[in-house]
């Protein structure tokens, strides 16, 4: 990725087993490398209603981030996170 492109964060969510998992109340948190919070997505996130979700996020820093996608499946926390490193062309 390079600095200030848009980029589609994507997770399929699943459960132990391997099936695909619907969960609620899902939101995109997007952290620095420090793991500072930078910003928490709440509206605006695609899903297929099968456990997928994305969202189009455009980077202002320029650095390398995390995001990390989270909810709740069967009264517990369910989450999935990843790192993005930004180059420089």
């Amino acid at each position: 990725m390079f600095a200030k492109s848009t980029i589609l964060l994507q997770v399929q969510f699943r459960a132990f087993d391997g099936n695909k998992v619907t969960p609620e109340d899902v939101k995109l948190t997007i952290y620095d490398k420090q793991k500072t919070l930078i910003e928490e997505i709440t509206f605006g996130l695609a899903t297929d209603g099968q456990g997928k979700f994305e969202y189009e996020y455009t980077d202002t820093t320029g650095s390398d981030f995390i995001f990390e996608y989270s909810g709740i499946f069967n009264e517990k926390p369910i989450l999935a996170r990843q790192e993005v490193n930004v180059k420089f062309n």
